[in-house]
């Protein structure tokens, strides 16, 4: 068990958090704060003791394991770090609020009357000085020889691979050789002579051996004339893997070369006219920094050579190579092969039945798979004790596989990455994370690094990227969002579970009685199901928490909106207490829980910088809130409740995401919200008409990012108050939302004024116009030099009769126009004067009461248009021609009674769904062998009209009749066309229908 400790504290934590503690004080004491009386020399004798602490630290760490003794010492720095790191956050928390009082402080004792909580500083950092010094007199004596312990088991876990494969031991990676076979062998190579291929995937996932199967094959044999196998470690730099490269070559030549340019020159002779196929196995993120010099050896080769590198970073993999194929984990039958025969189990048919029981613990893992499999055959493990337990809990994991994983995957990690890894055990097996979320809470937590003037997310979301390239998360579908959302694999959550030992914890609110955990652990999630206030007071004991998050039981599967379950905990309120004990949070979500109010010692949480309320019956926050200076992100979505937010809001001024719902919940804006100016995230702005509450709060939010959405905008008195806005200064907005209380029956001409001061910046892509009353739509709108607007939806604008040129808008995919009261025609004047629409995807004209014809298209307009819709257009009589059209796909034509036919000229041959609804002439134009349109649709393959659905016409051109009937539909001769017919267009349509109502409840 002190092995298992012992990896758990060599996880480079410690090291990490020390680091930024050594640079928080040193940020302090570069200040040079004269009101520091006292404390000021203190600080920097702390600053001292610390960067002593330094170098020790880092070489224990170093050591993959490390004595009993040296745990004990290791935790005990670990937990005075943590310490240290809350008192200097509060120290900058207090110089913060200093700041933003902008006074003169002249004494401590006027430090302390402005800001309370600092009256203990002085006293908290000599005791902190106290046991820094204790634990800086028992590194001192403690002898290294006492550090290092033998790793030979690990090491040999981890040794380089030659190019020997015994293929008898390996299972289902036939398809993936086939495939990695085609590429090797094939000829085409992009930019020169030699081309790479990128093996990439999670540590032990089998991308050596399935090198190994490419490099041995006997027709990739046939076609090298040389073949070079390499191991690359990460000590390897480009002169040492030239020359294992040159020795491959030349079976030893080259060995004594000393210089990279004499290596790479002697390669150069041995490759020139041959066709070579090279294995570099075991790439990471710093080999091959320089590929631009290494390749140069390579320039005279043959053509169809091959590099093939096996990698576990993405990042390596798309610096060099072509082509990337990503190695997906085993299938259990695969693995299930794998332990019988490491457990010499053939034969036994009696296992078969729990072999995929037992096959499903390896995660898709081959060596698991062997791991298990060994064990079961030398008989230190039981079977029906394997079939009963997890995987974690099992010893061999935690003294075979979690090692060789931990020294594969983690602890080659920059510190930095190590902390934000760690944190993610708070979370369940199976748990989906938003990539933006999981980057605010590490912001909460401080463990970004800040990079000159790169925004804090921005660092996040690099942090997030660097893991995924490692394969520590891969993406999830998420239907009806734009949300990235991830999770990890299981292996390596218990990876994460493993190296957060006494730091982080996850508890079940069935199983409140927590053992084993350290009263210093600093993060925690409560699994809710049925949460009591008491399942809250266990939590009392761990009173240096700073993060406590709520989180459903059942995994967080994304789905349509509209189809999520009630996660809801029954959690109505959080004791007093509970904010009185654990002081030092600075992540609190209750999101998903019934809770209707807070308690005012909320304002106790001087630390806090997260807080998520989201999804509750909060009908009112507390006004301490607003003396929390340091709060960074507050979540407010789905509380219908909350109307108001505290007036005082301003005065969080390091506020960078303010999230509540686009629409529909907070009556108006808290007053002076634009001396906010770090917010990022604003997703709704409602226009008050009194100052404070006006337009112009969004003068100074430059950093503004995302979305907004702009709406009572008919209290804009004119174009200099839109202008006050300076929405042109907003270079980070994506979309944005204008929306006008449309007054009925008035046209308003003060509005195209408005609008036309709301000018954005150039780079927007998603454009959104709402209760416009002005009869023309600025210039600005339709302006190429929009060059990355990529969808626009114009709604309710009842006064206007002509269309902007939005044809020239260069990367326009997605266009809806809809509820025009006053449009009677579009004509060419809608596509402009050049080629129109040339990345235009979906179209949607929809409730155009006046609309009677359209027209103007030209043969070389739309060409990418796959999908479009009209709908209610009660006066539409005519179409343009569409049979150019030549990506169209689907075809909806929904309550359009008047329209006299389908266009001239018959449709594209790339249509595959035909829908029309509610269009009296058409559908009887669209008769059946009947209808004067009939041989323009009989193609289609998928048909709805007025309900019915219509096969294609056959090849024998028999129509068999269709019966309104289900039962008849499914028993007819032909059931299997019928029934692939009729799913396809109301699936179709069932799509169409979902996407209208995410896409509206999204905003």
């Amino acid at each position: 068990m002190a092995e298992i400790a012992s990896l758990v504290l060599s996880t480079g934590i410690t090291s990490a958090i020390l680091q930024v503690v050594v640079d928080r004080v040193a940020k302090f004491v570069e200040q040079k704060r004269d009101m520091f009386t006292g404390v000021d020399d203190n600080l920097r004798k702390l600053k001292r003791t610390l960067m002593k602490i330094q170098a020790r630290v880092d070489d224990i760490e170093k050591k993959h394991c490390i004595t009993e003794a040296a745990e004990d010492l290791l935790e005990d720095l670990l937990t005075s770090f943590l310490d240290a790191e809350d008192l200097l956050d509060k120290i900058g928390l207090g110089l913060e609020r200093m700041t933003c009082l902008d006074v003169e402080v002249n004494s401590w004792s006027q430090v302390h009357h402005l800001i309370p909580f600092y009256s203990g500083i002085p006293s908290e950092i000599k005791k902190m000085q106290v046991k820094l010094d204790e634990l800086v007199t028992e590194l001192e004596s403690y002898p290294t020889t006492e550090v290092i312990r033998l790793r030979k088991p690990i090491e040999k876990a981890i040794a380089p691979c030659t190019s020997l494969v015994d293929e008898s031991c390996v299972f289902g990676r036939e398809t993936d050789k086939n495939k990695m076979k085609k590429m090797v062998l094939s000829l085409q190579v992009e930019g020169g002579n030699v081309s790479v291929i990128s093996v990439v995937g999670m540590a032990g996932i089998g991308k050596t051996t399935l090198a190994q199967l490419v490099y041995n094959d006997a027709d990739v044999h046939k076609k090298f004339d040389l073949k070079m196998w390499v191991s690359v470690s990460l000590e390897c730099g480009l002169y040492m893997i030239t020359k294992s490269i040159l020795e491959s070559a030349t079976r030893g030549k080259g060995s004594q070369l000393s210089s990279l340019d004499s290596v790479q020159i002697e390669l150069q002779k041995t490759l020139k006219g041959k066709r070579f196929l090279l294995v570099l196995d075991g790439i990471c993120n710093d080999n091959l920094s320089d590929w631009d010099q290494f390749r140069l050896s390579f320039g005279a080769a043959k053509k169809g050579s091959k590099i093939m590198m096996t990698t576990r970073s993405e990042i390596s993999a798309s610096v060099v190579a072509s082509t990337l194929y990503r190695l997906d984990p085993l299938c259990d039958n695969a693995c299930w092969e794998i332990i019988k025969q490491r457990g010499n189990l053939n034969g036994q048919t009696n296992l078969e039945a729990n072999g995929l029981a037992i096959s499903k613990k390896c995660k898709g893992f081959p060596w698991v798979a062997k791991v298990i499999g060994s064990c079961l055959n030398s008989g230190e493990m039981e079977w029906d004790a394997l079939l009963r337990c997890e995987l974690w809990e099992l010893q061999e994991h935690k003294t075979q596989i979690y090692p060789v994983l931990k020294l594969l995957s983690y602890d080659n990690m920059p510190s930095y990455l190590k902390r934000c890894f760690s944190y993610c055990s708070i979370f369940p097996r199976d748990h989906v994370v938003e990539k933006d979320d999981l980057v605010q809470l590490w912001a909460a937590e401080g463990f970004i690094q800040s990079q000159g003037t790169r925004k804090i997310e921005d660092v996040g979301r690099q942090y997030f990227e660097d893991l995924c390239s490692r394969a520590f998360f891969s993406q999830v579908p998420n239907i009806g969002g734009d949300l990235q959302r991830y999770k990890m694999h299981e292996l390596i959550h218990d990876l994460a579970r493993f190296v957060s030992t006494n730091l982080c914890f996850c508890m079940d609110d069935n199983v409140p009685c927590l053992v084993h955990i350290s009263p210093n652990a600093r993060h925690a999630s409560l699994l809710y199901e049925n949460t009591q206030l008491y399942t809250l007071e266990a939590f009392y004991e761990y009173k240096k928490l700073r993060t406590f998050t709520l989180l459903p039981k059942s995994p967080s599967i994304p789905r349509p909106v509209m189809l999520l379950p009630n996660f809801s905990s029954n959690l109505g309120e959080v004791p007093h207490e509970f904010f009185e004990r654990l002081g030092s949070l600075r992540v609190l979500n209750l999101s998903h829980s019934a809770i209707s109010k807070l308690p005012e010692s909320i304002g106790n949480l001087i630390h806090l910088r997260y807080l998520n309320l989201s999804h509750t019956r909060i009908e009112l926050l507390p006004k301490p809130i607003t003396t929390i200076y340091g709060l960074e992100t507050l979540k407010l979505k789905s509380c219908p409740k909350l109307l108001h937010l505290p007036e005082n809001l301003k005065d969080l001024i390091k506020l960078r995401h303010l999230d509540f719902d686009r629409h529909r919940q907070l009556s108006s804006m808290p007053k002076d919200v634009g001396k906010l100016t770090s917010l990022e995230t604003l997703h709704a702005f409602k226009v008050g008409k009194e100052k404070g509450y006006q337009i112009e709060e969004l003068k100074n939010m430059r950093c503004l990012r995302g979305s907004i959405s702009i709406t009572n905008l008919e209290n804009v008195a004119d174009s200099m108050q839109a202008e006050a806005a300076m929405l042109h200064n907003k270079q980070y907005l994506d979309r944005l939302e204008l929306e006008w209380n449309a007054i009925r029956g008035q046209m308003q001409p003060v509005q195209q004024e408005v609008l036309t001061g709301l000018k954005p910046h150039a780079g927007l892509k998603e454009l959104r116009v709402a209760g416009y009353c002005g009869s023309v739509f600025p210039g600005w709108i339709a302006n190429s030099a929009f060059s990355r607007l990529e969808s626009i939806e114009l709604e309710n604008c009842a006064f206007c009769e002509l269309l902007p040129s939005l044809g020239q808008l260069p990367a326009l995919k997605k266009l809806l126009i809809q509820n025009m009261a006053t449009l009677k025609g579009v004509d060419y004047l809608f596509c402009g004067s050049s080629a129109a629409f040339l990345s235009l995807e979906t179209l949607t004209l929809r409730d155009m009461p006046e609309l009677s014809n359209w027209s103007g298209l030209r043969d070389n307009d739309m060409p990418f248009l796959r999908d479009l819709s009209i709908d209610s257009c009660p006066k539409l009589a005519t179409l343009p021609s569409f049979h150019y059209l030549t990506s169209l796909q689907c075809l909806d034509i929904n309550r359009c009674p008047q329209l006299q036919s389908l266009p001239e000229g018959g449709l594209p041959s790339s249509l595959k769904t035909l829908v029309i609804m509610e269009s009296g002439i058409l559908k009887d134009r669209c008769k059946v062998g009947e209808g004067a349109d009939w041989n323009k649709i009989r193609w289609i393959p998928a048909i709805l009209i007025e309900n019915m659905v219509i096969p294609a016409q056959r090849p024998d051109n028999q129509i068999d009749e269709v019966q309104s009937a289900p039962e008849n539909m499914f028993c007819s001769r032909n059931s299997l066309l019928t029934c692939s017919v009729i799913l396809f267009p109301l699936l179709f349509l069932f799509m169409r229908s979902l996407y209208q109502y995410l896409s509206q409840a999204r905003y």
